[in-house]
């Protein structure tokens, strides 16, 4: 992870440890005390067995992290902890929905997405090397899920989206076409190929 600071605002790329891929964040202010304290789980106290969290994140929660490739996004999530004798596995499912452009048309689209992983999380210094393993010093209390929640929600979003089939925007896309029919119009007149040789 690399950061570059700009006065009050910080971004920075991160390798996703499910994905491998980088997601670029940009991060104008830190998530206020009492928002973040809304997505951490106290997991001194539990007993072992299997215990489940439920957490919703709107407008507000993503706005903190300028993703521009959505808007209006809501997500719900699912934290399945499982806790034992000496370490943790947690399983976060979520479901979201946002709006974004038709790579077609360029309207705007309602779309879903979802995922599901899961984490080993254990005790010690440091940063695991295992993609799947969360490491936690031994003096936390608490997991914070904030981060995870956006990491899962941008490595879950398709990477295009287009309307069904009829859906798009007719208008748009006969003009996309004429341009498309000028250019090889262009690329086929003999008067384009002689002005080509004379700028050699």
């Amino acid at each position: 992870m690399y950061f570059h600071f700009i006065q009050s605002a910080y971004f920075f790329s991160k390798k996703s440890r499910f994905s491998g891929i980088f997601i670029n964040f940009a991060v104008l202010n830190p998530l206020p005390m009492e928002t973040k304290h809304q997505y951490k789980i106290p997991f001194v106290g539990l007993k072992e067995g299997k215990h489940t969290f439920e957490f919703a994140a709107g407008i507000e929660f993503f706005e903190e992290y300028q993703y521009v490739l959505v808007d209006d996004a809501s997500l719900t999530a699912t934290v399945e902890l499982e806790k034992l004798s000496t370490m943790m596995v947690m399983i976060i499912k979520t479901q979201a929905q946002y709006t974004t452009q038709c790579d077609m048309c360029g309207d705007d689209i309602q779309s879903e997405a979802s995922s599901e992983n899961k984490l080993f999380i254990k005790f010690g210094e440091g940063e695991s090397k295992d993609e799947n393993i969360l490491l936690l010093d031994q003096s936390e209390y608490e997991i914070d899920v904030a981060e995870l929640l956006f990491e899962f929600f941008v490595t879950s979003v398709p990477l295009q989206h287009m309307h069904p089939e009829g859906k798009c925007n007719q208008e748009v896309l006969e003009k996309l076409e004429s341009y498309k029919v000028q250019e090889t119009q262009e690329e086929t007149n003999p008067m384009w190929d002689k002005l080509k040789e004379l700028k050699k």
